[in-house]
């Protein structure tokens, strides 16, 4: 029996074709035609174009966004933070092995002065969360997509109290951790927000007078433009050490309350569970943070070795066959002793790990070659204060 196969159209070659392009040039073709305007801003033309970006930066080069801040004294010794955001595109070519390299410094459009700290929060689909304040008491959350140049400032939070509590045994609410991602469910960008409370035992508030009481966390939603109160069920002492990662309708969070382990949050059902890390406590090994690693949420251990306290040993465990409640671990990678290296971000390619070196500079390891290749990333003036990186993929995804 033969086959029919449609035949391409000319609309169909349009609509190839501008899918892989990139969104600088689609915010300008929306002015040529109001019928490519209505395409691009088409869900299916979004979701067409987000899935060409992520296959293409699979292929090819890796970007990644970096956030990093430092302190700029002033002549009267007053200061601000300095914040600086920078798109590295990376990439070895294939005969020599050679790190390629080049950097871009983004305007982010939206406001930040005024701020102590600027922080990356979570990441989803080319779209960034960025929490910024001057106290963990009231922080401004925004959402943004820096290839569109979009942006959206959520209303506050429906849970934290913006001032210090007055006296004993008044509630004192304090922002714990945020995550950002996609629910398949309903198609919608989702916030989850946990607060951390408590009160004090004496009128001076002092830190082991602390009462800490039962978390309590919130979800926004893009469509409602709203915070509404949701179940957590963790320990009250339990305390998050990184931001957000995101992987297939999840939220995941290094935390600890005492021992640490994984916190992660359904975007779909809105419940969090518990998933335990594997156990390292025969060795001197212990886990510091967890990041992507090829479609897997991958976690670093290291420990410092015995003969040279400056040298550390390390270790990349990655997680398998999470069901919501129950995961199993397999180590991918065993590797060092490193001098210097203080933090590792995330995998870009199979056997390249991003780290920051001491100082703060951004550093790529080559598992495989054991080449330690350093990137200068201006500007840098002083020692920098947080550094922040992720792998990124343009998208047109709307924030508004």
């Amino acid at each position: 029996m033969s086959q029919v196969y449609e035949r391409e159209t000319p609309e169909d070659r349009v609509v190839e074709t501008l899918s892989r392009l990139p969104p600088k040039s689609l915010m300008r073709f929306k002015c040529i035609r109001k019928s490519w305007c209505t395409l691009i801003n088409s869900l299916s033309f979004v979701a067409k174009h987000l899935n060409n970006s992520v296959d293409n930066k699979l292929s090819s080069s890796t970007c990644i966004l970096l956030n990093r801040s430092q302190a700029h004294v002033f002549p009267d010794n007053s200061w601000k933070p300095e914040v600086f955001w920078s798109m590295i595109n990376l990439y070895i070519d294939s005969d020599e092995h050679n790190l390629h390299y080049d950097v871009e410094d983004v305007n982010i459009p939206f406001p930040l002065e005024g701020h102590d700290f600027v922080e990356i929060a979570g990441y989803c689909n080319g779209i960034f969360c960025v929490i910024a304040g001057n106290d963990l008491h009231l922080i401004n959350v925004l959402l943004c997509n820096p290839a569109t140049w979009e942006f959206r400032q959520l209303p506050h939070s429906c849970l934290l109290l913006p001032s210090y509590p007055k006296g004993k045994f008044e509630s004192e609410t304090i922002f714990g951790a945020l995550g950002f991602g996609y629910d398949c469910k309903v198609e919608e960008y989702k916030i989850v927000q946990i607060i951390e409370n408590c009160e004090y035992s004496d009128d001076e508030q002092y830190y082991y007078h602390r009462i800490a009481l039962p978390h309590t966390a919130e979800v926004y939603t893009t469509a409602a433009n709203s915070w509404r109160e949701i179940k957590i069920d963790i320990s009250s002492e339990t305390y998050h050490y990184s931001f957000s990662v995101y992987l297939k309708g999840f939220c995941y969070w290094f935390a600890t309350d005492g021992e640490k382990y994984i916190l992660s949050f359904d975007l779909g059902d809105e419940i969090f569970h518990r998933i335990q890390l594997p156990s390292r406590r025969a060795s001197d090994f212990e886990f510091s943070n967890i990041f992507l690693c090829n479609k897997s949420i991958a976690s670093f251990c290291s420990c410092c070795k015995p003969s040279d306290a400056d040298s550390t040993l390390c270790e990349i465990w990655v997680m398998d066959d999470y069901d919501g409640v129950k995961s199993s671990w397999t180590k991918l990678l065993t590797f060092g002793p490193l001098k210097g290296i203080e933090n590792p971000f995330t995998f870009w390619k199979t056997d390249e790990l991003l780290m920051v070196a001491s100082g703060g500079r951004a550093t790529s390891y080559n598992s495989s070659t054991g080449n330690l290749n350093y990137l200068h990333i201006p500007p840098i003036l002083n020692e920098v204060r947080d550094f922040q990186a992720l792998i990124y993929v343009e998208s047109i995804v709307p924030v508004k």
